[in-house]
């Protein structure tokens, strides 16, 4: 149990053994580490939105490229390699 609440909160043993300096020492590392990730994540920021943008615009275009091509064969049903649809013939249940 011991080691348990040593991995967990490794700033008790710190406390125990060396009062508490060692204690604000620890702090004081603990609040360095999440400043620099905290000014790495924002520099990072401004790079990850220069991305989205491009993807913006890609998703876009295949949106529209899309909604075009799926109205395209009612646009000209009689374009080179298109079937025509037949008419119904004599052995056909609609005639």
């Amino acid at each position: 149990m011991h080691a348990l609440l040593l991995l967990a909160f490794p700033a008790v043993h710190l406390v125990e053994q060396g009062g508490p300096a060692a204690f604000f020492t620890f702090a004081s590392v603990v609040a360095a580490s999440l400043l620099v990730v905290i000014v790495v994540a924002n520099a990072n920021r401004g790079e990850l939105a220069t991305w989205t943008i491009p993807v913006r615009a890609r998703h876009t275009a295949l949106n529209q490229r899309s909604r075009r091509a799926a109205f395209l064969r009612l646009r000209d049903p009689g374009a080179p390699g298109r079937s025509r649809p037949r008419a119904p013939g004599q052995h056909s249940p609609a005639a």
